[in-house]
This record gives structure tokens, C-alpha cells and sequence, in this order.
């Protein structure tokens, strides 16, 4: 079974949420998916999520690990990436860049397919 979460939001603690329940799919047999939209798709390309109020960076750490490292342990692991395409051409990001660090650039309708109907989280 496939879980996908959908992420949209560009705070860091956004990012943390995505990953937990990544990690959790990944750790009950799931395949985890991930789409990368709006300001979440921005501050994945440049590496830069915007820190939430009332919490500080170590609040967000598991096992002294950020959020972006927890990401990038759980794409070795299989996780995919994917970042939609719409998005790409309305922030203006060089689709170079979006591709290096991303799977795929995909439209939601082939995200959707990928998803295979299982579980979709929207953060």
C-alpha cells in the first residue's frame, strides 16, 4: 500500500509533521510518497524552511537530526520525492535545480496515479 502526504506549508515544523508520518508508513510496510507544492516545493529547491514561532530548532530535532536530514535518511530508504510541475513554473524555479533534488517534476494527476489510491495526508 502506498501513503502520500502532500506538502504545502514551508515551515520547518511542516516539514517534521511530513516525516513523521513518512517514517511511520514506511516502518508499517507502506510505500511513502511525497509532493512537494506552493512554498514547501520553494523551500525544498533552496534548502530554506522558515522557522515557526514559539518553538525553537532543537524542539523540531529527532535523534539530533533536522527535519531535512530526516528527509534525506528516508529517500535512501525509499521514500520519493516528487515536485509539482505547475508550482515549479509559478514560484519561476529553474527546473534544473528543482530536479536535482527532487525524483521527479510531475502534474498532480500523475501524482495521483503514483498514489494508487492509498492514505493522502495534506499538510
Amino acid at each position: 500500500m502506498v501513503f502520500s502526504v502532500v506538502l504545502y506549508g514551508a515551515g520547518a515544523d511542516k516539514l517534521y509533521e511530513a516525516v513523521a508520518f513518512l517514517a511511520a508508513a514506511r516502518a508499517r510496510g507502506q510505500t511513502p510518497l511525497l509532493f512537494l507544492r506552493g512554498p514547501a516545493l520553494k523551500a525544498h529547491a533552496r534548502n530554506r524552511w522558515s522557522k515557526p514561532r514559539g518553538l525553537k530548532e532543537s524542539q523540531l530535532m529527532f535523534h539530533h537530526q533536522t527535519p531535512a536530514a530526516l528527509l534525506e535518511e528516508l529517500r535512501r530508504q525509499g521514500l520519493r520525492v516528487y515536485a509539482c510541475s505547475a508550482w515549479v513554473h509559478l514560484h519561476g524555479l529553474a527546473p534544473a535545480i528543482v530536479a536535482a533534488r527532487v525524483d521527479a517534476v510531475i502534474g498532480l494527476n500523475a501524482f495521483l496515479s503514483q498514489s494508487q489510491g492509498g492514505p493522502l495526508l495534506y499538510l
